[in-house]
């Protein structure tokens, strides 16, 4: 398991790159059905058919992206601060992008440090936070000692997780400069702190 602060391995992948190898099974898997359906219509009714189906494969291709892309005005630094504004309508997002972008989210948080910092770090923070105060009457904040007594657990099996969401490891002054593909959280140890906050 790799600690926080630990340099990264030769050889990590980018975010990006992650992010793209996660969703490419079904890019790889609609390429084939369109290239299919193409072949099938070229063979049965001719040039016209093979037309009609690369033009509606492009039309569904645009309207998916389109779901998925967030309108500049919503991604603006003023929702950071304040919300979003009630006067601009929030995107419905499809059930396919949620999904998307969740695993998209995950898959970033695994490739990057900078990004399990700015993004899943916080949200488990928060999820331990409200576990410890809901069912153990414990701030995380206030009392961090006993809150990482209470996550530890009595056989101290879950105390190697804590550094990964450790509030006052967030709070110190920025850390020297790392490596811009030094890896995130690893897969098995995202997998057994979400495990120990779902006891909680």
């Amino acid at each position: 398991m790799t600690a926080p602060g630990a340099p990264a391995p030769a050889g990590a992948g980018s975010a990006a790159g992650t992010s793209w190898r996660a969703v490419l099974p079904e890019i790889v898997i609609a390429a084939a059905a369109v290239a299919a359906t193409a072949a099938a219509g070229y063979a049965v009714a001719g040039r016209g058919a093979f037309a009609v189906v690369a033009v509606g494969a492009g039309v569904v291709s645009l309207l998916v992206l389109r779901s998925m892309v967030r309108p500049a005005s919503l991604a603006s630094s003023a929702e950071d601060v304040s919300g979003p504004d009630p006067a601009v309508p929030t995107p419905v997002l499809s059930s396919f992008s949620r999904e998307w972008r969740r695993r998209s989210r995950l898959a970033d948080a695994q490739a990057s440090m900078a990004a399990y910092q700015a993004g899943l770090r916080g949200q488990l923070e928060n999820l331990l936070a409200s576990r410890l105060a809901e069912r153990h009457g414990i701030s995380l904040y206030d009392d961090p000692a006993a809150a990482r007594r209470v996550f530890a657990g009595d056989t101290a099996a879950y105390d190697t997780l804590w550094p990964w969401i450790d509030p006052a490891r967030r709070a110190r002054p920025a850390e020297p400069a790392r490596p811009a593909d030094q890896p995130g959280i690893p897969y098995r140890t995202l997998a057994r702190l979400l495990d120990r906050l779902e006891q909680l």
